[in-house]
Order: C-alpha cells, then sequence, then structure tokens
C-alpha cells in the first residue's frame, strides 16, 4: 500500500469528523450506542478492527463492509430492560471485488406506559419507540486500505411527539499485506436533529473510535484492543464515585476496551473481553462482579452464520444479544 494513499484517507476522515467534535455534548438518541453485533459486543464493545464477514459488524465501522464477499441478510435482538424490544435486519451485497454496500434497520420499543396529568391522575396509557434506518457503502481504495460511509435516518416518537435526525458515519480500516493486523477508524453520529422535540435541538450522540487486531502467527487467536470517546478527556464526561481518583491517567483507561477471538475452528470461535469504562463506572454504582466483562462465540454452517454474546449493559441486569445471518 501506498503511504500516501493512507496519509490522505486518514486526513480526510480526521477533518470530518473534527468539523463536528462538539457533538460530544449531551445528546439525544442515546439508543444508538446500544449494541448491535454479539461479536463486536463479547470484545468490549466499540470495536472497529475486526475484519470479518457479517451482516452487522460495519455498523461500528463502515469500512469493515469490504470483509463481505456474498450476499448477506442478517436479524439481531438483543434482551433489555423488562417490556423493551430490540431487534434490527440488515442486507449487505457487492457491486464488484472492490465496491459493497448494505442497508440496515435498528429498532427499540420501550412498550405501553401510563400517561398521568400534572396530579398523578391516569388519563390512559403510550407508547415509545426507536427506529434508525441507513444504507452503507464501503470501497477497497487500495488492496490494504478500506473506506465505507453510512448514512441514516432516525426517527423518535414518544406519545405524541416526533423528533428527527440525520447521521452519518465515517470508516476506515487498514490491513497488513499478511492480514495478521488490522487497524481500524471511525467516527459515527456525525448530523443533527432536522425536527426536535417540542423545538429543543440536541446533538447525536458522536463519538470517535480506534482499534488494532493483532493475530499471532500460528496460533488460532487474535488479541483486540479498541479506544472510544476519543473527544471526551474531561472528568465531567465520566462517572466518579465521591473519593475516587480523577487523573489523567484514570481517564485515560476508562477509553479502552480489551478482547480475544479463540478459534477453535474454521467455523467456530469463542470470545471474551473487557469494557474498562463500564467496569469502572458500573462497579461505583453498586455492581460488581460479571460487570464489564463480556463472553460470546459464533458458528458458521454452510450458508447459515450464529453468533451470541452475554454482557452486563446496566445495574439491574444482564443482556443476551443474538445474531442470525442467511447467505441467500
Amino acid at each position: 500500500m501506498k503511504t500516501n494513499h493512507l496519509i490522505t484517507a486518514v486526513a480526510a476522515f480526521l477533518i470530518g469528523a473534527g468539523t463536528v467534535r462538539a457533538q460530544s455534548l449531551e445528546s439525544s438518541f442515546e439508543f444508538l450506542r446500544l449494541p448491535v453485533s454479539a461479536h463486536n459486543s463479547s470484545l468490549g464493545g466499540k470495536v472497529v478492527s475486526v475484519f470479518d464477514p457479517s451482516p452487522v459488524l460495519f455498523i461500528a465501522n463502515p469500512a469493515i463492509l469490504s470483509a463481505n464477499d456474498t450476499r448477506l441478510l442478517g436479524l439481531n435482538a438483543m434482551t433489555w430492560f423488562s417490556g423493551t424490544t430490540v431487534a434490527g435486519a440488515q442486507f449487505s451485497n457487492s457491486f464488484d471485488e472492490r465496491s459493497h454496500y448494505a442497508f440496515n434497520a435498528r429498532y427499540v420499543s420501550y412498550g405501553r406506559m401510563k400517561e398521568t396529568s400534572a396530579d398523578g391522575t391516569v388519563t390512559g396509557t403510550f407508547s415509545a419507540k426507536d427506529i434508525a434506518v441507513g444504507a452503507t457503502w464501503s470501497y477497497m481504495l487500495t488492496d490494504n486500505l478500506s473506506g465505507g460511509v453510512t448514512g441514516n435516518l432516525i426517527t423518535s416518537r414518544y406519545a405524541s411527539m416526533t423528533s428527527v435526525a440525520i447521521g452519518v458515519d465515517l470508516g476506515l480500516l487498514w490491513l497488513s499485506e499478511d492480514r495478521n493486523i488490522s487497524i481500524g477508524l471511525a467516527a459515527t453520529n456525525l448530523g443533527g436533529q432536522i425536527k426536535a422535540f417540542e423545538n429543543t435541538f440536541q446533538k447525536l450522540p458522536f463519538d470517535v473510535s480506534a482499534g488494532i487486531s493483532w493475530s499471532p502467527e500460528h496460533a488460532p487467536l487474535r488479541f483486540t484492543v479498541s479506544m472510544d470517546n476519543l473527544t471526551r478527556w474531561n472528568k465531567s464526561d465520566f462517572y466518579f464515585t465521591e473519593g475516587e481518583s480523577k487523573g489523567f491517567g484514570e481517564i485515560f483507561r476508562r477509553h479502552f476496551s480489551l478482547g480475544a477471538d479463540i478459534n477453535l475452528t474454521e467455523r467456530f470461535y469463542v470470545a471474551m473481553g473487557c469494557n474498562l469504562r463500564t467496569r469502572a463506572e458500573m462497579a461505583g454504582k453498586g455492581s460488581k462482579g460479571f460487570t464489564g466483562m463480556s463472553i460470546g462465540t459464533g458458528l458458521r454452517l454452510g450458508k447459515v452464520m450464529f453468533d451470541l454474546s452475554y454482557g452486563k449493559y446496566q445495574v439491574s441486569e444482564s443482556s443476551l444479544i443474538c445474531n442470525f445471518a442467511f447467505n441467500i
């Protein structure tokens, strides 16, 4: 790969992401932070460097879509709070050897809730839901460098109120010649609302993530180190308990997640990971044990892919994420 190609791509990426850096403040549409990929989640979440064929990994980094060399239809679901439904669907295909495209939809329903007047009188019920629909395009810029972009139409409807936003995700992925090392960079949720709740405009949950994955030669292993929230370095961006250290070292540590894949066969893997921020902040809120940790597995049988992960993303309960994919 020519060095100037990489420099140009990274520069264009940083310019695009830098124009919306201010979006790291309080945001709307927080459901966009929910994990979609079981494999991604089992490696600690926010993984942008794993170059594997999958119908969902490209949601974290659209450049990963270049790994898909077949036509795939995917479905995903996640257990969340009681009474909620979290699900989605994806379709990916290729224009040619270097150019790929995909569509995805994400849906979160919070069920029906009681509607009350100012004095607490129950006047009925209402529903609340979030939906995001997106289209992705990726292209192999060189034999070792892939770029991608996703455009999302996002809408939330709570009772009679509706909000609409446009979001854009950008991604780059570099592969070594032997493909034992991959480095990813992604900026997600650039954009903003075009229709707000009661004319109170908020920002999207903008994030910049980076990561590296490495497979030792002649070993069925792959290690991944990821960093997210790369535009957030203030103490107010993180949760600390009283008396807990708020120094730069602690803030720096909370940007990391660590993961490892064990490829038991070409068709079966086991993965595990730890998100250091989730572990630190949820432990501070009284949740310990498996907090911040995640495990997962995946199976490839002919034209069918199946991925499952288990993790704890909130204090009250754990979550399962399931992905099915069909080669059509």
